[in-house]
């Protein structure tokens, strides 16, 4: 394997929630938002220490006849670029499609790796500047998910072996009838799958607050 590989830190070999292929995934450290709800919080705050083997994935793959692979996190664009770019070299080598869930924000090395890429699940966190600021310790993240998602659109225009869809998890701290209204009239196209995640309560979750417990799980759960 290519030394310039980064490294992998968690496999799903089951196919990921609105996705409408068959697509097992890995997942990248390293993520730029702290989302409250996230149930990979090890994964995006970088302490996730069970390395998986590239060649096990392959493998798998390669045993399933498996079609296509979704790189996920924490956030895929948060690892550097060229590591990135090699990453998404060696799956391609193995006559596979590939995917990418990302929240968006980093508009830059999106724009540098979806050519190479044949789909984009697009994390909606929020429908505004504010909103964002509260989940995110880096600037001009909402600028840059507004231009990753003009990006999407237009390759899609112009290729046919590109597709995307739009996510939104509707966390009840960043997402209420007003937002959804504000992300449907400035973010979302007549044209767009837009897929809605119901929010669930988890033990995994960075959120203390919200997290499901045996102390709590009555409380909170739906």
């Amino acid at each position: 394997m290519n030394a310039f590989l980064p490294k992998i830190y968690g496999f799903n070999k089951a196919s990921e929630i609105g996705v409408d292929v068959f697509a097992p995934s890995i997942f990248l450290k390293g993520c730029n938002l702290r989302c409250p709800y996230c149930m990979n919080s090890s994964l995006a705050d970088g302490t996730a220490d069970n390395e998986i083997d590239l060649e096990d994935v392959k493998k798998f793959i390669e045993e399933e006849k498996s079609e296509w692979l979704m790189i996920s996190g924490g956030e895929p664009t948060c690892t550097p670029l060229f590591s990135l770019q090699v990453l998404v070299g060696e799956i391609k080598s193995w006559g596979c499609k590939i995917g990418m869930s990302t929240n968006g924000s980093n508009y830059h090395a999106l724009s540098h790796i979806v050519e190479y890429i044949n789909y984009v699940a697009l994390d909606i966190k929020a429908s505004n500047i504010k909103d964002y600021e509260k989940i995110s310790f880096i600037e001009n993240v909402y600028e840059g998910v507004l231009a990753s998602r003009y990006s999407l659109r237009q390759n899609k225009k112009y290729r046919k072996d590109f597709d995307y869809e739009i996510r939104t998890t509707l966390y009840p701290s960043l997402i209420d009838e007003n937002s959804m209204a504000e992300i449907g009239y400035k973010i979302i196209d007549k044209n767009d799958k837009w897929v809605l995640q119901q929010f669930r309560h988890s033990q995994n979750m960075r959120s203390e607050e919200r997290r499901v417990g045996k102390e709590c799980r009555s409380r909170w759960s739906p």
